[in-house]
């Protein structure tokens, strides 16, 4: 897999990831906003709540595609002439 990887594009795109992550920890401490629920008060809440989100539509998207894909049966079925 490593070998069809453009490297030094995905090393250029690895620092910029960690340096916003990085900016994104300093600021998480720096700046103070105003919270107006309980759960927002758990540190790196937004962060934990997007990884979340993201891996939940993972889910769902193979789980759809699992459902609605058809056998190979299906296409020799309907569409042999």
């Amino acid at each position: 897999m490593w070998d069809k990887v453009d490297k030094p594009n995905f090393y250029k795109a690895f620092i910029v990831v960690l340096i916003a992550f990085l900016l994104s920890l300093i600021g998480e401490f720096y700046f103070h906003e105003e919270k107006h629920f309980a759960f927002e008060r758990i540190p790196f809440f937004e962060g934990i709540f997007g990884l979340l989100g993201a891996l939940f539509l993972f889910i769902v998207v193979k789980v759809t595609g699992v459902l609605v894909s058809k056998k190979e049966e299906d296409y020799d079925k309907y569409y042999s002439s």
